[in-house]
């Protein structure tokens, strides 16, 4: 929020509170042992101010959190933020003084028993249009928040010394305000303001946790790129291409762990996943893609799906159409097997210092070669529908990219 939306905010509710604006411009003279002061308002400008209320479940969202956080016409109430990791926590107060004249200095500290929301800053008094004077002070925070994805509480002491001009230093008590919660995240969540992205305490906690499991076995400090090899790894374990869920509803997509034939297809796998990197604003830039090849250039990997295009001949007596094969093909992908037909490979793109990676919806790879893609399939082929069988029989081979016997490319070096 800008600043003269701050102060337009703090007007309003200075209304309610029944501070009038049209007093006296200047305040009777008073000694300055009458000098009163209070907080109004706290805002935290460093958090991300996307957290929205819990909804009925991880597909749903509430109202947008308000800006302010606190104000002392709701004292009990402090709205839960999110917050980057490891950066300092910032803030501004509005207080409220009586009986000082404009210019006058005021410092504020916070204290807490969380370092990173132990804060001071300086301000000054300003004219408000009569008495009580205004001063909006900002504060910073002397130490870094943990470089953790976790859930922080806080309570903050806040004290104030106002130095008026000929008069000693005077001290003030501005209260304590309790049951601050922010939550930790790499960076800004993206797509914040649209519904399966918008960041909610449930959608942050599921993230979390699928993160904390998928990185169990990982090395102290693991890369970025290392971080999502393990969670589309951790996910890619429960693979079936038969199950499909929309992006909208990919928070559903562990329940799919639990099924008779655990899992869900290689884009629902990714779609789930990148709602995580979403909500903890992974760094770098995440996309999705779906790989495939055409005819002519089989080696070649093309964004898009075979059934984006009419691919479709006539072989002898079959009207055939082009697919990629997969391991559950009866013959590995070769003339005569049965199923296994797949139109691409959904993959997570993640670009990230200077380099691309692709990551193979419900495997455990990593490249950093589009056209490596390709060779998770067995075969690039021609197949015909049979109706007594209900399933697509491979009639000819365009490409074998993985031989029997043989398995998909390993991993590339992960930074």
């Amino acid at each position: 929020m800008s600043r003269s939306g701050f102060v337009c905010l703090i007007s309003s509710l200075m209304s309610g509170l029944g501070v009038g604006s049209a007093v006296a411009a200047s305040p009777p003279r008073s000694g300055f042992h009458d000098v009163q002061a209070r907080m109004v308002a706290l805002e935290f400008t460093s958090d991300h101010n996307l957290r929205c209320r819990d909804g009925n479940d991880l597909l749903t969202h509430g109202e947008r959190y308000p800006d302010v956080e606190w104000t002392s016409k709701q004292p009990q109430l402090v709205a839960p933020m999110s917050h980057t990791q490891a950066r300092l926590v910032e803030a501004r107060l509005l207080v409220h003084l009586s009986w000082v004249p404009v210019g006058s200095k005021i410092r504020v500290v916070g204290t807490s028993q969380n370092d990173a929301f132990t804060l001071e800053g300086t301000g000054a008094v300003e004219e408000s249009g009569g008495d009580p004077r205004k001063a909006i002070v900002v504060v910073k925070g002397k130490k870094l928040l943990p470089a953790q994805m976790r859930k922080v509480e806080a309570s903050i002491d806040w004290s104030a010394t106002l130095e008026v001009p000929g008069e000693s230093p005077k001290p003030f008590d501005l209260g304590t305000v309790d049951g601050i919660v922010c939550y930790l995240t790499r960076g800004t969540p993206r797509r914040g303001n649209e519904t399966p992205t918008a960041v909610t305490q449930m959608r942050l906690r599921e993230s979390y946790s699928r993160l904390a499991t998928a990185l169990e076995n990982a090395p102290e400090n693991p890369s970025p790129v290392a971080i999502v090899h393990a969670l589309t790894s951790y996910c890619g374990k429960w693979y079936n291409p038969k199950v499909h869920i929309d992006r909208a509803e990919a928070w559903k997509v562990p329940l799919t762990w639990r099924y008779r034939y655990p899992g869900a297809s290689c884009i629902t796998i990714c779609n789930f996943c990148s709602l995580i990197f979403d909500q903890i604003g992974m760094e770098g830039d995440i996309s999705q893609a779906e790989i495939f090849a055409t005819p002519d250039q089989p080696t070649v990997a093309r964004e898009g799906g075979v059934e984006s295009e009419d691919f479709i001949r006539q072989i002898g007596s079959y009207q055939c159409q082009l697919f990629l094969a997969d391991d559950r093909n009866t013959r590995l992908g070769q003339v005569g097997g049965w199923g296994g037909m797949n139109h691409y490979e959904g993959c997570i793109v993640y670009k990230y210092n200077g380099k691309t990676f692709w990551f193979p919806g419900g495997t455990d790879r990593v490249y950093d070669d589009r056209n490596t893609v390709l060779y998770i399939f067995r075969t690039l082929v021609w197949a015909r529908w049979d109706n007594y069988r209900q399933e697509w029989q491979v009639v000819q081979v365009v490409k074998t990219y993985t031989p029997p016997r043989s398995g998909a490319p390993g991993n590339c070096e992960i930074p």
